[in-house]
């Protein structure tokens, strides 16, 4: 059994390393979503520090890492159109450890953290986007009913992503 908190600062270099495990697992599979070094050290702290990066725990282990804001710009400019006029979780920066890679962490993020963390907030729904070459995240998006709404172009680089949105209840 799954479960979620905020990440704590202690906790820094073993999320490190877990996001640059899947960086590297992206790399190997096609999908240049991460570059190498994002997210970096900076961006992780930041994440600690502001309150926005959650770890996922099973069995006294930090199995998977998400960061969950109310309000992402880089949203604003969809070329296509979202399911709901705004109030959403952006959810991003998903990773799952290896250790725990293919045992579920990934869809307890997004069926039960995420919606747990919305509905705390009073949202109602969840935003997330990827790279159209992170065939993983679109299969696990679409199977637990995300609808993808079209894309979006990231401020930070420019480049674009699949957007998807789900209402919750």
């Amino acid at each position: 059994m799954y479960n979620y908190r905020q990440a704590e600062i202690s906790e820094l270099n073993e999320i490190m390393n877990i996001y640059v495990a899947a960086q590297k697992f992206m790399e190997q599979n096609g999908n240049p979503q991460w570059p190498a070094g994002f997210p970096g050290r900076r961006d992780v702290t930041g994440g600690i520090l502001g309150g926005i990066l959650y770890a996922v725990e099973r069995e006294g282990k930090i199995a998977a890492v998400f960061s969950a804001v109310n309000y992402d710009s880089d949203y604003d400019g969809i070329v296509g159109s979202w399911l709901t006029s705004g109030n959403y979780l952006a959810v991003h920066r998903v990773a799952v450890s290896e250790e725990f890679r293919g045992k579920g962490a990934a869809k307890y993020i997004v069926d039960e953290a995420a919606v747990d963390l919305a509905k705390k907030r009073g949202r109602g729904s969840i935003r997330m986007d990827t790279h159209e070459k992170n065939a993983s995240m679109r299969g696990l998006l679409s199977d637990r009913g995300f609808t993808e709404c079209g894309t979006i172009e990231l401020i930070r680089d420019g480049s674009i992503r699949i957007a998807f949105e789900k209402k919750i209840k």
